[in-house]
């Protein structure tokens, strides 16, 4: 990133060129580095950029801004590596509940625990980056969801019109401890700096019981989701896999995180796709049948969802032709409207401006992620007329009386109010 301090960005540039020139060499002097000051500054900076919550002490963020506590823990932390008897705390459980009824299971390490674990990323991050699969572009660098689309993209009009849309079952969860520090001790040898990850990954699990109690269990796989060291962790350890697929098979294989699509220019037959079964077997991990599907995407019609787009091969508009639409999918849509239900509500106490405020923040953010490639042109429109329609019905109801601000001119009047359309909108001129 262009903010981290001259120092680390040199020391990362160092570990990275070392690493590409001499894949064979392993690491063995890294743990001194999680001591430096500026390291430690440098983690706590990016872990408080990504507002997690308390652990299992109840220590904020906002906590720590008070006074000189911040320093007080960077320097305890610094004090216990330095003494090598740093010791992990219990990982908080929180369970998220998802679309499907269903829920998430998240680990919510404490606040000490995710800046050494971010300091260690830094580290880890510039010697495994030079051998990660090329295509893999969750949680790494200069990277995003948007190039991970446009690839897909590309690779279809290229002929793999054959996708398998694969997801495997809780892959944070059911990483395997042993063979992830096998992968991790091929680049790293320094043996204080491995105890002191696997430390981290087997830290036992907090799960509360209710009026305050807590229940500690063991941690035999997985990594805690909400940990600043799972996602370089979760990289390594499906690396090898998309390795195999991209050099012993005419596959091209796409990642994200835990979300994978593979694509092949012949059909997927039933041995090649127990192959692929087989091979995520041996790394212990097993694909959710669910949301695992092929596609002929060579068909006019067929579609797929892939990290919140959907790619459908649509009627082109001269006759006899077709193209790949790329806009947001249903689901994404659906997600947005229960969001701006949840802000434009019909019995609300919040002002027009305050209103207008929140849902420009959500806008803002689903146009920066959705914007950027295919055509999400009508679907935008749709958005906004879904939007539009909250803000009447809300001015309606805002009394007993019936209010008649909105109900001329209101596309004009929430422009005006400061409202931040999906698409651009034509100004009303006298």
């Amino acid at each position: 990133m262009a903010s981290t301090p001259l120092n680390i960005r040199r020391l990362q540039r160092k570990l990275y060129s070392r690493s590409k020139q001499e894949p064979e060499q392993r690491f063995y002097s890294l743990y001194d580095k999680l001591q430096r000051d500026d390291i430690l500054w440098e983690a706590y900076a990016r872990c408080k950029a990504n507002k997690g919550g308390a652990g299992v002490d109840g220590l904020t963020f906002e906590m720590l801004e008070r006074g000189d506590a911040r320093q007080q823990l960077l320097a305890d932390i610094k004090q216990r590596l330095q003494q090598g008897n740093y010791q992990p705390q219990p990982v908080k459980r929180v369970e998220i509940p998802k679309d499907n009824g269903k829920t998430r299971c998240l680990g919510v390490p404490v606040i000490a625990d995710r800046i050494v674990q971010m300091a260690m990323t830094l580290v880890m991050q510039p010697i495994f980056e030079p051998h990660l699969h090329s295509h893999s572009y969750g949680y790494r660098p200069k990277r995003n969801a948007q190039q991970a689309i446009r690839w897909v993209d590309m690779s279809l009009k290229q002929g793999y019109r054959h996708v398998l849309d694969a997801d495997l079952s809780g892959y944070f969860d059911s990483i395997p401890h042993v063979p992830l520090m096998q992968k991790v001790g091929r680049r790293i040898s320094d043996k204080t700096f491995l105890g002191l990850l696997k430390r981290f990954i087997k830290a036992p699990i907090s799960i509360p019981t209710g009026k305050g109690k807590q229940r500690l269990i063991a941690n035999h796989q997985g990594t805690p989701q909400g940990g600043s060291v799972s996602p370089i962790l979760a990289l390594i350890y499906l690396n090898d896999f998309c390795l195999k697929i991209h050099h012993r098979t005419p596959c091209r294989i796409v990642t994200y995180a835990d979300d994978f699509v593979v694509l092949h220019k012949q059909p997927f037959t039933q041995k090649q796709l127990a192959w692929f079964t087989q091979q995520l077997a041996k790394e212990g991990l097993t694909l959710n049948p669910e949301k695992t599907h092929c596609v002929d995407m060579g068909q006019r019609g067929s579609e797929f969802d892939f990290l919140g787009y959907q790619l459908k091969r649509v009627k082109g508009y001269y006759r006899g032709t077709c193209y790949i639409k790329v806009q947001p999918s249903k689901k994404s849509q659906e997600k947005l409207k229960n969001t701006l239900r949840d802000i434009v509500k019909h019995r609300t106490s919040h002002t027009l401006d305050v209103l207008v405020e929140r849902v420009n923040r959500v806008l803002r953010g689903w146009k920066n992620y959705f914007g950027q490639i295919g055509y999400p042109r009508k679907v935008f429109f749709k958005m906004d007329w879904f939007l539009v329609a909250r803000f009447y019905r809300w001015s309606r109801s805002r009394s007993q009386r019936r209010s008649l601000y909105l109900s001329r001119d209101t596309w004009d009047k929430l422009r005006k109010a400061g409202l931040e359309y999906l698409q651009p909108v034509r100004v009303k001129t006298l």
